[in-house]
C-alpha cells in the first residue's frame, strides 16, 4: 500500500474515532457543566444571577437529549471542511478578533467572547498533547512544516460546532455564555485525552512528526521513539473500517460468499446481522438467484421433523395460565419478565391454532417451499428474526410480546410478495405493529380491566389477519385503522378533564408571568419609597396576582384597572404613610371601608380564605392605629391630656410585624419560582394525589416533614431534591447529578411508572413549565398528577418515578438485528 493510500485511511481513522466518541463527550461535559451551574446557583447571593444560573441548568439538561443526535453529524461535516477552510495564518492568530468573529453574530459579542475564552482556556489544557498532534498532522496532511491551523481536530473546531449547536436552541445569549463558562474545565479534559490517544495512534501507525513525510512501510523498522508498529498488509489499519469507502459495499461481493442454500432452507437458518443489513440496505443481483434442488430437498426434510415434534403433546392449558399469573401479586415494576420468543407455546385459548409453536413454523417452511428466490427465503428468516427480537424487548408487557410471536404467520405471508416490507417505514404491517407497542406503553399492568380492555381488540384484529390466507397489505391497514378509531374515541373521552387540568396550568403560568412583571412595574414607583416591609410582601405577592387574574379575566381588555385593584395599591400606600395620615385622619377615616371592601374582594377572588388573610388585615390594622387613636381622643375631647390609649389587639394575630422597615431584599421584588395556585386549582390539577407517593416513604428515607410545607416556596427557595442525611459529599453529588439528569431528559409526551394512592400508574408528561419547576403527568382515564420539581426530584431520588424508556420498537429492533455486533443471546431470556 503506497503512502497516498495509506493517508486518507489514517485520517479518516482519526474521524473516525472523534466522532464515535463524540455523544459521550459531549454528555460528559453537559453533565459537569450542570453540576458547576447548580454549585454557581447555591454559592450567588444575587437573586437575578440566581435565577438566571438556574435557568441555564435546566435549559442544559433539557437541550442535551436533542444535542447528542445533533452535535456528531456537525462535527463531522465540521471535520470534513476544517483542513480547506483553516485561515492561512500561524497558531496565535487563530484566536485573534477576526477569527473569533467569524463564530458569532453581530448582536452577540458577550457570547463572542465568550467564546474567545473558552479557546484561550483550553489551549494551556491541552497544549502537549495538542503539539504532538499538531505535528502529526501536519504530516499526515503531506506538510512538510507544522501547520497547527491545518489540524483539522484543532479546539478551534470543536468550539465552533459547539456554539453552533447551542445557538439552534431557542435561549437568550446570556444563557449560552453562561453554558460556555462551564463546558471550559470539562471540555478541555476531555480534548486532553482524545489527543493523546489519537497522537498514540498516529506514532503507532509510524507516522513521523514536523519535517518529515508519512513513512507506511511495508517492511520498515518499528519507530522505538513512539513504541509504534510498522505498516504492513496485515497491520490492523489496512483493515480499519474506512465509513466513507464501504458505505456503498454489497455486503455479499460474491455468489460464492451467499449463504448455502441448504442453510437457507432450515427453520432455524443462523443467518447473522452482516447479511440482514446487506439485504436491506444494498440488495444486488445474488438475492434474485433462483433456489436449488438441495435447497427444497432441505426444506421437505425440515417439515419432516416438524410434523414429527407435532406429535409431542402441548402443555396444558392450566399450565399455562398458571405460569401467567405466577407473580401477578408482586408491584408491577417489580415483575420479572416472562420469556417469551418463536419457540414459546402460547394460549390455545387466546390464538387458536397458531399458539403452537411448530404450527407457526409449518406455515415459515410451507412458505419457504413455495419461495422461488433468494430474496424470498431471506425474506421469511428476516421476518422470523424480528419476530423474535420484538418478543425479547423488556419494555413491552408479555401479553404485547406473545400476540407479536401469534401474528408471525401473518407477518410472513407478507415477505412472499415484498421480502423486504418491514424496511418500509409507512408499511401497514410496520405501522400495525409499531402503533399497538406505542399504545400499550399506556399500560403497565397486564392484569388491569384498562389493559384487558385495549387488548381485547388487538387480539381480535391479528386472529383475523391469521386466518386470511393471501398476505394482503390492505388487512393490515384496515386492522390499524379499526384499533386507532376504538384508541381515539378512548382518548376523546379522557380528554375534557386532562383539558380543564392542563388550562389550569397554564393560566397559572400566564398569570404568575404577568404577576411578576407587574410588581417589577410597581417597584417603580416613587411612593413605595420607606413603605413597611409587610406592605411590599403583600403588594408584590398577593396583591400582583390578584391584578394579573383580573387582567387575564377581562375577555374586553377595554378596562384600564379591572376591579379597581390598581387604583388600591395607591390608596394602601398613601394609608400607611404615618406622618400624611395624622394631618388628615378624615381623608384616611373616608377611604378604609372602600379600601377594605376592594382588598377583601380581590383576595376572594384568589380563592384566598380569611383565615389566610387574618394577618395582613390585623397588621393593616395595627399600622391604621396611631390614627384611630386620635380619632377616639378626639371623641373624648381629650386631645391634649388624655395620655395615648393602649394598643387594642384583642384577637388580632401577631404574626406579621408591621413596625419592621422594609429590608432591601423586600424593596426588590422578586420573581416566583413557581406559578401560585390556589386549594382549588391543586385539587383540579391533581397536586393532592401525589403527595401519598412520598409521603411515608420518603419520611422514612429523607428525614422529612410530611407536611410538604414549603413545595411552593418563593424566589430564593431551594427546590433542589433535599440533602440525604449521613452522605457524604462525592455521593451526594452523584445522586444529585443523576436525579437532576433523568428529570432533565423528560420530554413531553414521555412515559412514567409513577407511585400515587398506594398503587404504580403509568403515566405520561403532558406538560412542564417554562423554567421547569412545575411538571403534569397524566395517567389512565385522563386523571392528572401534578408536582413542584423538588417533589419530582424526590420521587426519582427515591425510585417512585421512574421513566419509561419507551422507544421505536421495529425500528430498534431492526438496528440490532442489522448491527455489526449482534446483541446478546441473553437478552432473549430477559
Amino acid at each position: 500500500m503506497s503512502a497516498s493510500e495509506a493517508t486518507p485511511r489514517l485520517l479518516q481513522q482519526c474521524y473516525q474515532d472523534a466522532l464515535s466518541g463524540a455523544p459521550e463527550l459531549l454528555a460528559r461535559c453537559i453533565d459537569a457543566a450542570v453540576v458547576g451551574l447548580q454549585g454557581a446557583e447555591k454559592a450567588s447571593r444575587d437573586i437575578a444571577q440566581r435565577d438566571l444560573l438556574a435557568r441555564a441548568g435546566w435549559a442544559l439538561q433539557q437541550n442535551k437529549g436533542l444535542w447528542l443526535e445533533t452535535y456528531p453529524a456537525q462535527l463531522r461535516e465540521a471535520l470534513m471542511s476544517a483542513a480547506d477552510d483553516a485561515p492561512p495564518s500561524s497558531r496565535p492568530a487563530l484566536y485573534t478578533e477576526s477569527t473569533l468573529m467569524s463564530l458569532v453574530d453581530d448582536d452577540a459579542l458577550k457570547e463572542s467572547l465568550e467564546s474567545a475564552r473558552l479557546v484561550q482556556n483550553l489551549l494551556p489544557v491541552v497544549e502537549h498533547e495538542l503539539a504532538v498532534l499538531d505535528a502529526l498532522m501536519s504530516s499526515l496532511v503531506g506538510l512538510v512544516t507544522v501547520r497547527a491551523e491545518r489540524n483539522p481536530l484543532r479546539p478551534l473546531v470543536f468550539v465552533r460546532v459547539l456554539r453552533e449547536t447551542m445557538a439552534s436552541s431557542d435561549h437568550e445569549a446570556a444563557v449560552r455564555s453562561l453554558w460556555l463558562q462551564h463546558m471550559a474545565a470539562p471540555l478541555g479534559a476531555e480534548l486532553k485525552k482524545l489527543y493523546e490517544r489519537l497522537g498514540l495512534m498516529l506514532q503507532r501507525a509510524n507516522v513521523r512528526e514536523a519535517g518529515y513525510r508519512v513513512r507506511l512501510s511495508p517492511d520498515g523498522p518499528v519507530s522505538t521513539r513512539s513504541g509504534g508498529l510498522g505498516w504492513s498488509p496485515n497491520s490492523q489499519w489496512q483493515s480499519a473500517v474506512d465509513p466513507v469507502s464501504t458505505q456503498d459495499a454489497p455486503a455479499w461481493p460474491n455468489e460464492d460468499e451467499l449463504p448455502p442454500m441448504i442453510e437457507l432452507a432450515r427453520q432455524h437458518s443462523g443467518i447473522d446481522n452482516p447479511v440482514f443489513h446487506g439485504f436491506l440496505n444494498q440488495g444486488g443481483a445474488q438475492y434474485e438467484r433462483h433456489l436449488t434442488p438441495a435447497y427444497y430437498d432441505q426444506v421437505s426434510e425440515e417439515l419432516a421433523a416438524i410434523e414429527a415434534y407435532a406429535a409431542i403433546p402441548l402443555l396444558d392449558e392450566s399450565m399455562i395460565l398458571e405460569r401467567s399469573v405466577q407473580h401477578r401479586d408482586m408491584p408491577v415494576v417489580d415483575r420479572p419478565a416472562r420469556a417469551v420468543g418463536i419457540a414459546s407455546q402460547l394460549s390455545q385459548k387466546t390464538w387458536g391454532a397458531y399458539a403452537a409453536a411448530h404450527e407457526r413454523a409449518k406455515v415459515l417452511m410451507r412458505l419457504k417451499q413455495k419461495a422461488r428466490r433468494v430474496a424470498q427465503a431471506v425474506g421469511l428468516d428476516l421476518v422470523r428474526a424480528l419476530v423474535g427480537q420484538l418478543a425479547s424487548d423488556p419494555l413491552l408487557l408479555t401479553p404485547v410480546r406473545e400476540a407479536v410471536v401469534a401474528l408471525e404467520p401473518a407477518l410472513l405471508r407478507l415477505a412472499m410478495d415484498k421480502p423486504r416490507f418491514f424496511s418500509e417505514e409507512e408499511h401497514p404491517a410496520r405501522l400495525l405493529v409499531e402503533g399497538v407497542a406505542q399504545r400499550s406503553f399506556k399500560y403497565n399492568d397486564e392484569f388491569s380491566s384498562d389493559f384487558e380492555t385495549f387488548f381485547q381488540p388487538v387480539q381480535r384484529a391479528f386472529n383475523r389477519l391469521n386466518a386470511q390466507e393471501d398476505g394482503d397489505p390492505k388487512a393490515f391497514a384496515t386492522a390499524l385503522t379499526s384499533l386507532r378509531r376504538n384508541w381515539d374515541a378512548q382518548d376523546q373521552q379522557e380528554r375534557p378533564l386532562q383539558d380543564n387540568s392542563l388550562q389550569s396550568m397554564r393560566r397559572a403560568e400566564e398569570r404568575q408571568a404577568l404577576a411578576d412583571q407587574l410588581a417589577w412595574d410597581m417597584s417603580q414607583r416613587p411612593d413605595v419609597d420607606n413603605a413597611p416591609g409587610v406592605i411590599l410582601d403583600f403588594l408584590y405577592g398577593p396583591w400582583c396576582l390578584v391584578m394579573a387574574s383580573a387582567q387575564l379575566g377581562d375577555a374586553s381588555g377595554q378596562a384600564n384597572d379591572p376591579g379597581g385593584y390598581g387604583k388600591a395599591v395607591s390608596q394602601l400606600l398613601w394609608s400607611v404613610k404615618k406622618e400624611v395620615t395624622l394631618r388628615r385622619p378624615k381623608q384616611l377615616f373616608d377611604m378604609i371601608p372602600g379600601l377594605l371592601s376592594t382588598l377583601y374582594s380581590g383576595l376572594d377572588s384568589l380563592g384566598k380564605t380569611r383565615e389566610e388573610t387574618k394577618p395582613f388585615f390585623d397588621a393593616l390594622m395595627r399600622l391604621h392605629q396611631p390614627v384611630l387613636r386620635l380619632r377616639r381622643a378626639r371623641i373624648k375631647k381629650d386631645a391634649v391630656h388624655s395620655a395615648p390609649a393602649p394598643l387594642e389587639i384583642g384577637s388580632m394575630s401577631m404574626e406579621l410585624d408591621e413596625t419592621l422597615p422594609a429590608t432591601p431584599e423586600q424593596r426588590r421584588p422578586h420573581r416566583a419560582a413557581q406559578p401560585w395556585l390556589g386549594k382549588d386549582e391543586l385539587v383540579a390539577a391533581g397536586f393532592e394525589d401525589t403527595l401519598p407517593s412520598y409521603h411515608a416513604d420518603l419520611v422514612a428515607l429523607r428525614g422529612e416533614s410530611p407536611s410538604g410545607e414549603g413545595e411552593r416556596g418563593g424566589e430564593g427557595e431551594d427546590v433542589s431534591a433535599p440533602t440525604p442525611v449521613g452522605e457524604d459529599s462525592e455521593a451526594l453529588g452523584a445522586e444529585l447529578l443523576q436525579t437532576a439528569t433523568v428529570l432533565g431528559g423528560l420530554r413531553e409526551g414521555d412515559w412514567v411508572d409513577l407511585y400515587a394512592r398506594e398503587q404504580w400508574l403509568r403515566a405520561q408528561l403532558i406538560w412542564a413549565s417554562s423554567k421547569g419547576t412545575l411538571f403534569m403527568f397524566v395517567s389512565g382515564g385522563g386523571q392528572p398528577h401534578s408536582m413542584t420539581k423538588r417533589s419530582c426530584e424526590r420521587l426519582i431520588a427515591n425510585r417512585l418515578l421512574r421513566p419509561v424508556a419507551a422507544h421505536g420498537v421495529v425500528t430498534t429492533a431492526l438496528r440490532a438485528m442489522t448491527a455489526e455486533t449482534p446483541p446478546s443471546r441473553s437478552r432473549a431470556a430477559v
